[in-house]
């Protein structure tokens, strides 16, 4: 091109930039139009979904050319192939792109729609995460969640304009899967399944969990039978919320002579147990076995689950005293004790309380552990608290290593609703693990100053009484009705001694108490003297519910220096504090 050319072409242009006429566009005022957002899904639409449990993970995005998103709609309905005109759908609003999605399947099969509807930036009503929004008769935001426009409702005017008009749509397959029952596996012992002791009288309770593949919250009942499972009217339906339940026979029902009985079921802890029904067929003084099984709600069920295992057993124990005497004793002379105070409890009262129900809570346990006939911590409210509550009475012995977990539980609740407890043990030291005793027994603290032993060696409390040393009344109030008791020279096994081995700490009581016993003061040189003047051995709580002695009872039989011998004793508590 010439350069003059090349100037006549530069001034038109300039002619045009100047605003000559025919070269000029005149725009209007009216602002552009907005364009409403697009929806996807990561799963496009035309693929081909298998058949699926009724959890998924959703995820989707949306995209809008002349703004961003700001937000969703999101709805999903059972046997719909598209969204209906008019949109009829309840929608969920969020702000998320992703998403887990419990279908609410109540059949075996169905065919959810989901539909989602991406909103702009121009839509400017703020809303909460999970508002129902609805589209007709307008759109609206269904505040009291009702499904119909009236007054507390919000109207949306700018919504539709600001959402995706077609909105993405997904097809999804659902099928239900059945629900599972488990063992519960013990907190305190993970390699252990909770399951009810080998042998337990008529109060059990059993613990289970349930789950389900297309959510827990999908399982709709339980349901438990005794023994036999043929027939529906073995069965007793639980709701979902009950996986830890505790069956009862009351002694009115137990004592009536028949081998099998209907058990109460209830579920909770003391003291807030609700009932739940009844299940027949406990067999007393048998095996028995407990089985459980889940339904969901799309009436599937899961596999039964038996309570023991078919290895192992579950024998109930029919209660036939009205004193529960509890072994916590695990010595090499325990069945010797055993048989001492079986002696002694036919003593008195004309032997009323010779035949007593007894449980050893220490077989099968290392020292200072509950044994195998003790429920797991789990269950041991209410399961334990109750199997006492069977009975007026509760004799409690031990050694110097008490399972005092199993005691702050249940002889709390046991005492404090009426029943009547002598408990009996000695102290290794002053420890008290949690307030155990504190809770339990009418004690405020123990004594924990280290005595003087011989040749200045200090000792953990009183470790040597000499044969026929008293335990006297502690004051004179007493002491014509509480007998003199004394260390007897024979030990249980029938062997001689001069010298008792025994942890004894002098008690300090609670102010609902008084003292009932005392050592003698030790007569001795102070070389050998283990202990200084007189410990306070036994307590009495008010209301006369509870007598603790911190000194072993099966050492107390001696007839020496005055001694009246232990079956007085146990005539004195049963007969006229418990009213035997």
């Amino acid at each position: 091109m010439s350069v003059k050319k090349l100037h006549s072409v530069v001034l038109v242009c300039l002619a045009v930039l100047l605003g000559q006429s025919g070269c000029v566009k005149h725009f209007g005022d009216e602002p552009i139009a907005n364009v409403p957002p697009n929806t996807y899904f990561w799963i496009f639409p035309q693929s081909t979904l298998a058949t699926g449990i009724s959890k998924q993970q959703l995820h989707w995005w949306g995209e809008d050319k002349d703004g961003y998103v700001s937000g969703y709609l999101m709805a999903f309905a059972p046997g719909l192939s598209s969204i209906p005109n008019p949109d009829t759908l309840t929608y969920g609003y969020t702000t998320v792109t992703d998403s887990t999605v419990q279908f609410p399947l109540r059949e075996s099969n169905a065919v959810f729609l989901v539909a989602i509807r991406a909103i702009d930036n121009t839509f400017s009503t703020s809303l909460p995460r999970g508002a129902a929004i609805r589209l007709a008769p307008q759109p609206y935001w269904d505040v009291n969640g009702n499904g119909t426009f009236d007054g507390g409702d919000v109207i949306l005017p700018r919504l539709t304009a600001s959402m995706d008009q077609k909105g993405a749509t997904q097809k999804f397959p659902i099928k239900n899967s059945p629900p599972a029952i488990a063992y519960v596996r013990d907190p305190s012992n993970p390699a252990q399944n909770i399951l009810p002791p080998d042998t337990t009288f008529t109060i059990i309770s059993f613990a289970w969990q349930g789950s389900d593949p297309d959510g827990d919250e999908t399982i709709a009942s339980y349901r438990i039978a005794l023994n036999d499972t043929s027939g529906s009217g073995k069965w007793l339906s639980l709701p979902p919320t009950a996986t830890m339940v505790t069956l009862m026979v009351p002694r009115s029902r137990s004592d009536g002579g028949g081998s099998t009985v209907n058990a109460d079921v209830y579920s909770g802890v003391y003291p807030s147990l609700r009932t739940l029904g009844q299940v027949s067929g406990l067999r007393l003084n048998g095996p028995n076995r407990l089985y459980v099984q889940a339904r969901d709600v799309a009436g599937e069920v899961s596999t039964v689950l038996a309570q023991p295992s078919a290895s192992k057993t579950w024998f109930v124990k029919r209660p036939a005293s009205r004193l529960l005497v509890i072994s916590d004793y695990q010595k090499d002379d325990s069945l010797d004790v055993k048989r001492f105070y079986r002696e002694r409890f036919k003593e008195f009262a004309g032997g009323r309380l010779a035949d007593y129900d007894e449980l050893d809570i220490r077989i099968g346990s290392p020292a200072g552990k509950p044994g195998v006939l003790v429920p797991s911590l789990t269950i041991l409210n209410p399961m334990f608290v109750y199997t006492l509550k069977l009975y007026d009475f509760v004799f409690w012995y031990t050694d110097q290593y008490p399972s005092l977990t199993v005691a702050q539980f249940s002889l709390f609740y046991y005492s404090a609703t009426g029943g009547k407890v002598l408990y009996t043990t000695e102290f290794a030291s002053a420890n008290d693990p949690g307030g155990a005793l504190r809770d339990f027994a009418p004690l405020d603290s123990i004594n924990s100053i280290t005595l003087p032993g011989p040749a200045s060696t200090p000792w953990a409390g009183t470790t040597r009484v000499p044969k026929n040393y008293q335990v006297i009344p502690d004051s004179t109030d007493v002491a014509v009705i509480y007998p003199i008791l004394n260390v007897d020279s024979v030990s249980v096994t029938g062997s001689p001694r001069n010298l008792l081995s025994v942890f004894v700490r002098p008690l300090y009581k609670r102010a609902d108490a008084k003292y009932i016993y005392r050592l003698q003061t030790d007569t001795r040189a102070s070389s050998l003297s283990p202990y200084i003047g007189m410990p306070t051995v036994g307590v009495l709580r008010n209301d006369k519910r509870f007598v603790f002695v911190g000194f072993p009872l099966h050492y107390l039989n001696g007839r020496a220096n005055g001694g009246q011998g232990l079956a007085s004793f146990l005539q004195r508590v049963f007969v006229q504090e418990f009213g035997l």
